[in-house]
């Protein structure tokens, strides 16, 4: 397992970037969703921007803390319009698409972790109507 690293910063009123390494474990995970109710705080329609590099996936006790903490995890999910993925890993890029077809009012897009500056643009765009951004 590798040391899990999970960093969030407002960047701006309506933007939240994060930074993803490792591999979370129950205790990891317990320390990011604590940090991300703050970071999201009076956040309304926001985007986030994710740095996920060297991601592994979640411990069984990550995904059981998730599963805890399903409902706060949803009302943050639901302070978010767009999330832009920066990755180059594979099972990351499905993930994030299965989790935009699923998750109502919110639109993921996964980009190559030198293209930061075309995600954030694509973060500030307005959403079109039918979503896909």
């Amino acid at each position: 397992m590798t040391t899990p690293l999970f960093h969030a910063t407002r960047e701006a009123d309506d933007l939240l970037v994060l930074e993803v390494q490792g591999s979370m474990d129950a205790r990891a995970m317990e320390v990011a969703l604590t940090l991300l109710v703050d970071e999201m705080e009076g956040l309304h329609h926001g985007a986030c921007l994710m740095r996920a590099e060297g991601v592994a996936w979640p411990s069984l006790g990550a995904i059981g803390v998730e599963i805890r903490h399903w409902v706060q995890m949803m009302a943050m999910v639901e302070k978010l319009d767009k999330v832009a993925v920066l990755t180059d890993e594979t099972w990351v890029r499905a993930i994030a698409a299965v989790e935009s077809a699923l998750i109502p009012n919110l639109v993921i897009r996964a980009f190559a972790p030198d293209q930061e500056e075309r995600a954030r643009a694509w973060l500030a765009e307005p959403l079109s109507q039918d979503a896909t951004a």
